[in-house]
């Protein structure tokens, strides 16, 4: 059955939604989440006038101003990512699950540091993956970023173990999924797994915590939606809904 005017409204409406959703996400990182840094810059700036000023050694507080003066780039380079990526056009398709997950597969692998490149993962990729509906090149990066996620929280497994699998839903989307062994997470906060900078682990595991951000933003672009379970010590799972094409108007 094609597409009626109503449901291309309604299209139309949660496109809308989304985008607003995502401006409003966009200008709380510029807001709230570059300020931390930016504090360490101006503070540790005049700290130096003053040490300078008195004769003491300003190498101590040079590699503290230098550190952040860093983490405020790498934040800065993280939001033009989310924010390309937000104005990226779609081109969506029906590409071979299999393909997107190896491919995805092999740029989380790639970017793995050098030490972590040893490990012993199981991989449980499902053989019957479904097509799925969207543009390639951005399903490509959600599920990067969910197999780095899995990957960077099974670390301290002596055996990590990582699922992907997926159903077909009755009105031609998909329900994909990436489940691991690992670090697992309080529940309670699961809805701040998705907000940029979000970093529920601490210093404890490296990154920015925009993995799982990029993955919203994509699924919210195609009109779908993505959420986490898990539990302390007992692994996630990560659930990507996304919807089914758009059919063109008879």
């Amino acid at each position: 059955m094609n597409a009626g005017p109503a449901d291309e409204l309604q299209a139309l409406r949660a496109q809308l939604a989304a985008a607003r959703a995502d401006t409003e996400e966009f200008a709380r990182m510029v807001s709230h989440d570059l300020r931390a840094p930016l504090r360490h810059v101006l503070a540790y700036g005049g700290l130096l006038r003053e040490m300078l000023e008195s004769g003491e050694d300003v190498a101590p507080a040079l590699d503290t101003l230098e550190r952040a003066a860093r983490q405020l780039g790498e934040r800065l380079d993280a939001v033009v990512a989310l924010a390309r990526l937000a104005r990226a056009p779609l081109q969506p398709v029906h590409t071979p699950g299999a393909l997107l997950v190896e491919e995805a597969r092999r740029l989380a692998l790639a970017a793995l540091p050098e030490a972590d490149r040893a490990r012993t993962i199981a991989w449980q990729i499902a053989p019957d993956l479904p097509p799925l509906p969207g543009d390639a090149p951005q399903l490509r990066q959600a599920l990067a970023a969910l197999l780095a996620n899995a990957l960077k929280f099974t670390r301290p497994r002596g055996a990590a173990r990582i699922e992907v699998g997926a159903a077909a839903a009755g009105d031609g989307g998909v329900r994909l999924y990436v489940r691991d062994n690992g670090v697992g997470f309080d529940p309670a906060h699961a809805a701040q797994l998705f907000q940029p900078f979000s970093r529920l682990h601490g210093a404890r595991f490296e990154g920015l915590g925009t993995g799982l951000a990029l993955v919203r933003q994509v699924a919210r672009r195609h009109g779908g939606s993505v959420h986490a379970e898990g539990r302390p010590d007992q692994g996630c799972t990560v659930w990507l809904a996304l919807p089914p094409l758009a059919r063109p108007a008879a």
